[in-house]
């Protein structure tokens, strides 16, 4: 922090697994340090993931207490999910009220607001006079108007007005959203509050390669000959692996076809058990790469495979991993609704699939093996189409967007 800095900035994010540290550290590698004072509030976990760990920003540490709250985090029935909502909220506005008794913040950061949404959007001033700013990953209130298919989702209503009365308060700076959609939706809109929606693209590095396709594949002991489909970050049923694991085994699927799994597998055991895993296993055409990926296999990742696979289920907002491989030329395979169908449509980004439908995931692995030329210009259109994501641009559009606040309270 330079010694002109007299500004106070608080970040609240409870998660520590999946997208939640990188955006924090996104956050803190803004800028931010140079003209402010941080102090993050989190879990201990969060403190200890490599993301964090490896920032070479200075911040203060604030361990959030989650007492009775606990077991609502892992909440999945509807009821216990706005529980949840509100329970999430309610810990960030009292770690705001005491971290504050002593200093007050200038702006408080909410990386991931669809987790508090209830907790942050009925108090009228959630924490008090400081003004504040989140980003939202999957509001989808807007989709039928937009043109995105995805089935009705519960509450629908409510969520939107929720996130209406959220506009209106008086102390809400920005939403900031990921969803190139939702941005739109809000610049059709007349009501002043809806200037308050912006967007900033999802993160993805472009890589620079510094290993040939053959040289990545010999380290990783995969076939040169193979066309490769890369299942990267959290591998979790809610990305579709059984269906994937089920459909690459299917005695109608290229021999050539080959899996790479990369990053942290939830059902690492269901897997194991299942005969189509062991099939692929005996055959060679499955290949590992467990827990944190680091920049350097990143790197490698995205030169040795051939397609990244997007193919979700129940799942239906922006994917991180669509907008790396896009950056950097890889094309995908994935689910024909949600954004993730919407985007690949839209951009010629490769190939749809009915989720959980093995017969339809079978022809677009084949067609993988079958249509290289197809997925090359896929690749290239990715290239275009996301043009905008480096980090850098997201940092940049936030910064933009906290110097706004502090001028309109200056």
């Amino acid at each position: 922090m330079s010694a002109a800095a007299s500004k106070r900035v608080l970040i609240l994010e409870l998660g520590a697994d999946g997208h939640h540290p990188f955006y924090v550290r996104l956050l803190l590698e803004s800028g931010l340090a140079d003209c402010a004072h941080i102090v993050l509030a989190g879990q201990h976990s969060l403190f200890t993931h490599r993301a964090i760990t490896e920032c070479p920003v200075a911040f203060e540490r604030y361990q959030l207490e989650l007492g009775l709250e606990h077991d609502l985090l892992w909440a999945s029935h509807p009821t216990a999910v706005f529980r949840r909502s509100w329970a999430i909220g309610k810990i960030y506005r009292s770690a705001h009220a005491e971290l504050s008794s002593t200093a007050p913040f200038d702006l408080v950061i909410v990386p991931y607001l669809d987790d508090c949404l209830l907790g942050l959007a009925a108090p009228r001033r959630p924490f008090g006079g400081t003004r504040w700013l989140s980003i939202t990953m999957r509001t989808m209130f807007h989709f039928d108007a937009m043109g995105v298919s995805a089935p009705a989702q519960r509450f629908t209503a409510l969520r939107r007005w929720l996130t209406y009365r959220m506009l209106r308060q008086p102390t809400t700076a920005a939403l900031l959203t990921i969803d190139p959609t939702l941005a739109q939706f809000a610049e059709k809109q007349r009501e002043p509050m809806f200037r308050k929606i912006r967007y900033v693209p999802d993160p993805a590095p472009q890589h620079q390669p510094t290993l040939s396709q053959q040289q990545a594949r010999q380290r990783l002991g995969i076939a040169t000959d193979a066309r490769l489909l890369l299942v990267y970050g959290d591998i979790s049923m809610r990305k579709g692996i059984f269906a994937l694991v089920e459909a690459a085994a299917d005695a109608e699927c290229s021999p050539r076809l080959h899996l790479l799994l990369a990053g942290r597998n939830r059902h690492a055991r269901q897997l194991e058990s299942a005969a189509s895993w062991q099939s692929l296993i005996s055959r060679q055409r499955i290949h590992l790469l467990e827990g944190f990926v680091d920049e350097e296999q990143e790197r490698a990742l995205m030169v040795a495979a051939d397609c990244m696979w997007v193919g979700y289920i129940d799942f239906y907002g922006v994917s991180s991993v669509m907008a790396l491989a896009a950056s950097n030329a890889m094309p995908v395979i994935g689910s024909d609704s949600g954004l993730v169908g919407y985007l690949t449509r839209k951009h010629g980004l490769g190939a749809v699939v009915e989720p959980g439908n093995i017969a339809s995931i079978v022809a677009a692995l084949n067609r993988l093996v079958n249509e290289p030329e197809f997925f090359a210009r896929a690749g290239r259109n990715g290239v275009a189409a996301f043009q905008d994501h480096a980090p850098i641009e997201f940092q940049r559009r936030v910064m933009a967007t906290v110097r706004q606040s502090w001028e309109h309270c200056d």
